[in-house]
This record gives C-alpha cells, structure tokens and sequence, in this order.
C-alpha cells in the first residue's frame, strides 16, 4: 500500500542552488552570510536564500547570500532601492537570479560592480 511522504521532506520556500557574487569592502566591519572579503567571487547559498547587495554611490560594500528568501526577494535582478535615512548614500538589493547581485541595474553604475575597486 502507498502512502504520501512526510512533511518533513518538503524544501523549505524560496530559492534552491543560487549562486551569489560575494565581496566584501575592506572598510566594512562585521559579516554578512556568504559575504568574501577583498577580490569578488561567487559563493552556493544555503536553500530559501537569496542574494544581496548593498553600495554606497560609488563601489561595493558587501555582496553575498541573504536568509530572508521567498517573498523578501521576488525579482530575478538586483533592482537597488535607498537603504538608510533619507537622502543617504546606500543603495540595497535582494535578488533571487543566478549571481544577480553582480549587475546592479537603474544605478547608472553599470554591471559587476563589487568586482572593481572605487
């Protein structure tokens, strides 16, 4: 006789084998997950996790994976919004495509932009 697996086999939501740019500005302090330091590169997330990245208007801080996954991150590009106090200088963006978080659209900053230096 069949019978239905548990539920406890069920994958968590969100993204499943994503591939994140991680870098990390040698001016910022702390972690962030997945986030490399100096020379970008591309780290696997965990499943349910997405990509991150934050700038200032100029060049990278911290690209890598990010737990908030599923609905937190609903487009496939890394679409920058302001982060921070109005005004501020950092831009934020959660993705869910493959290594998305290297292109950063509607910044007028181009595309990689963790992979250079400011």
């Amino acid at each position: 006789r069949a019978t239905s697996p548990p539920l406890a086999c069920v994958s968590p939501p969100g993204p499943r084998n994503l591939s994140c740019i991680s870098y990390k500005h040698p001016s910022v302090r702390g972690g962030l997950g997945g986030a490399g330091r100096g020379a970008a590169g591309a780290v696997r997330c965990p499943p349910g996790q997405c990509c991150i990245g934050i700038w200032n208007r100029s060049h990278a801080l911290v690209q890598g994976c990010w737990g908030g996954g599923g609905a937190a991150c609903p487009s496939p590009t890394c679409i920058p919004s302001p982060a921070g106090p109005p005004g501020g200088a950092v831009l934020v963006c959660l993705c869910h495509g493959h290594l998305c978080n290297g292109n950063a659209t509607g910044t007028g900053m181009g595309t990689a932009v963790g992979l250079g230096e400011p």
